[in-house]
């Protein structure tokens, strides 16, 4: 309750108490003359109606000035909502996209902005972050990792779990065929790419059942070094539409499409690496996570998730 509400509590407080104490002096008959005592207690009746309709309105006024002004405020159902809220565990996996490389002020990436995002909402007191992401990772390493049971017990707690896998995968083709790339390369490993990340996510499932998932797609990181962007963008795009598809058959995941965030620099979204986001553009990825998770009724299946009821 803030100062402005105590101070007008205590002042009709007093105008409360001190209207319990109203009372009607009673006639000093010898103040009065004889022949004009008949007049003065029909004066009286009168006065007395008068009084009681006059506290009607008064207590009127005063319950109508209590609903205005201590009606809940949004400050009072959030104290109340915070009584209920409950603590948030969220697994991040993947790679340096959820490490958070090239954040130049050290905020975790996206996953450190969303659990600041995410501990606004009413049901949630506290996100506990366990961000397992890993610069350079590829969908195999990962797949392999959850075969042997890396990140059991992290995915069983988890109550919110998001991905990010693939941009390494399209990296290695780089590498290897750097001098002498070809179309054919990308398609064949995306078959393969296909296979090893819905594996990915159901192993994770096999874990964890219901825990709502965020799918996060990756970008094209040469749109602003090459003129071979156009191609890439096809490629990238393709390559989207698996994580796309595998969230799409799962009734409890949420793709999340961050392909033109980052199509140049105009905004100062890359880091100095020209490859990675900074700040700023992981501020944008935190923006279109919490867009798509609203447009996938995420809140209400991560309320489900951590038992709070409405």
């Amino acid at each position: 309750m803030n100062i402005w509400r105590m101070l007008i509590l205590s002042c009709l407080t007093v105008l409360v108490l001190s209207g319990c104490e109203l009372s009607i002096d009673e006639p000093n008959p010898q103040a009065e003359p004889e022949g004009e005592q008949a007049g003065t207690e029909q004066d009286m009746s009168q006065d007395e109606q008068q009084t009681e309709n006059e506290e009607k309105t008064s207590r009127n006024v005063l319950t109508q000035i209590f609903e205005h002004f201590f009606e809940p405020t949004p400050e009072d159902l959030r104290q109340i909502d915070d009584e209920d809220a409950k603590q948030l565990q969220y697994l991040a996996l993947g790679d340096s996209l959820t490490a958070g490389v090239g954040d130049e002020y050290s905020e975790d990436g996206f996953v450190g902005r969303l659990a600041d995002s995410l501990e606004t909402w009413p049901s949630i007191s506290e996100v506990e972050v366990d961000n397992r992401g890993k610069r350079g990772r590829r969908s195999d390493q990962l797949l392999k990792l959850v075969k042997k049971g890396h990140y059991d017990e992290e995915l069983q707690e988890a109550q919110l779990i998001s991905v990010t896998m693939g941009g390494n995968d399209v990296m290695k083709i780089v590498r290897k065929d750097l001098l002498n790339l070809k179309r054919d390369a990308f398609d064949k490993e995306l078959q393969a790419y296909k296979k090893r990340y819905s594996n990915i996510i159901a192993g994770i499932r096999e874990k964890n059942p219901t825990a709502p998932l965020l799918l996060i797609g990756f970008y094209n990181p040469f749109s602003i070094v090459t003129n071979e962007a156009n191609e890439f963008d096809s490629i990238i795009t393709e390559w989207n539409k698996v994580i796309e598809d595998v969230a799409s058959e799962d009734g409890n995941a949420c793709y999340v499409s961050v392909e033109d965030l980052f199509v140049s620099n105009k905004e100062l979204v890359y880091h100095t690496d020209f490859f990675h986001p900074n700040a700023k553009g992981y501020e944008k990825m935190n923006e279109r996570i919490l867009e798509a998770m609203e447009k996938c009724g995420m809140e209400e299946k991560i309320n489900k998730e951590i038992g709070f009821e409405e």
